[in-house]
């Protein structure tokens, strides 16, 4: 049970550093789909620490014209057709041998390909390359399985995914929902989302939440699954469509190409992922700094250590907060995140109003609202 760390291309040197000094409430890494090549010293950290080390084939990527898709592993010179592959089992098993054959030695499951989920040919698709890669590989390795599924197909699917997914053989599942995350989530759809993750959990499945903030953390405290996913200041939502959409877009030729998205500064107490500008603000008040700032791992030498060093901040924050979360007793694990969210909510108030300059994006509250709701049902029906 823990995080999982999924790593930019830019990502192994801090995740390496950390993980060769601290690593307590951390449970995997997942290396860059094109930059894995360069991340093997990172690899080797976390197999010498006990850990996962996976890999993003990134198929999902490849359903659709898009630019640079050459540059992915799993190119096969055009697109990938849904349709195609459904009726064309030598299509499958070369797919499902070339992911194979990409993996990063040190990789220590298969991730078997997998595709954008919002119908029933798309679903039983990908349980196939699923079941088709654990064959395929056999004893060597164990198979995990990601599926990225539309939120909107949940109750029309016409398919019990987890049983599928139980009946070929898989025992480690990323579940992505798309979309998910972010600050304006509401009740419904949360307990829509843990309510699935149940079902695979009680096929007796490994689960992890993928690409989620405070609702796989939340998630991860209440039981609904094992472990959540995120990037590193990153990658704690997910929008399918948006990022198909982006990547459809020519790239500017008059913006520098170079270094990819900037990471966001993670502020534990206010649960949040912010941008540089919100929390230089932030850190340099007095009034609020000691409240969202942190004193631990490598910031406790600076009074601004997020702003220092973003990355080994977010790595050593996250991570010791899923520790705190594990060493109490599961009974007591909803109170303690009720509380955390209710300080949460209060302090973003406080920053929204007094802190953060009007040019600044204010900070929401309707998620760690409706996380509250959710976990205060919960436990008022376990009683």
């Amino acid at each position: 049970m823990g995080i999982q760390f999924r790593l930019g291309p830019n990502d192994h040197k801090p995740v390496e550093d950390f993980l060769s000094r601290e690593h307590t409430g951390t449970a995997a890494i997942t290396l860059d789909t094109k930059a894995a090549r360069h991340q093997k010293d990172a690899a080797a950290s976390a197999v010498e620490a006990g850990l996962s080390v996976y890999w993003e084939p990134a198929a999902e990527r490849l359903a659709a014209p898009g630019y640079d898709l050459e540059k992915l592993p799993l190119w096969a010179g055009q697109p990938y057709d849904i349709d195609a592959l459904s009726g064309n089992l030598a299509a499958r098993a070369a797919l499902v041998g070339r992911t194979i054959d990409k993996h990063p030695e040190l990789s220590t499951h298969i991730t078997a390909p997998h595709f954008y989920v919002n119908d029933e040919r798309t679903a039983r698709l990908n349980v196939d390359l699923a079941e088709r890669t654990r064959i395929a590989v056999g004893e060597d390795k164990p198979t995990r399985a990601v599926i990225t599924l539309a939120t909107t197909a949940i109750n029309r699917l016409g398919i019990n995914l987890a049983a599928e997914y139980a009946s070929a053989g898989i025992g480690d599942i990323e579940i992505r929902f798309s979309p998910l995350g972010g600050d304006d989530e509401g009740i419904r759809k949360i307990r829509t989302v843990f309510g699935v993750l149940d079902q695979f959990r009680e096929h007796g499945m490994t689960v992890t939440l993928g690409l989620s903030g405070n609702i796989g953390r939340a998630a991860l405290a209440m039981g609904h699954a094992d472990a959540y996913s995120v990037g590193l200041g990153m990658l704690e939502k997910v929008n399918h469509s948006q990022t198909m959409s982006r990547y459809r877009k020519a790239p500017d030729p008059e913006k520098d190409q170079g270094g990819g998205a900037a990471a966001g500064i993670y502020l534990p107490a206010l649960g949040a992922t912010v941008s540089a500008k919100a929390a230089r603000q932030l850190l340099s008040h007095t009034d609020i700094r000691t409240r969202v700032g942190c004193r631990i791992g490598s910031c406790r030498n600076s009074v601004t250590g997020p702003l220092d060093d973003r990355r080994a901040h977010y790595l050593h924050s996250r991570s010791n907060e899923v520790a705190e979360t594990l060493r109490r007793p599961a009974p007591w694990r909803g109170a303690m995140e009720i509380d955390r969210l209710a300080e949460a909510i209060g302090l973003r108030e406080r920053v929204n109003e007094h802190y953060l300059s009007e040019d600044v994006r204010k900070l929401s509250t309707r998620t760690l609202r409706s996380l509250v709701d959710e976990i205060e049902h919960e436990q008022q029906q376990a009683s």
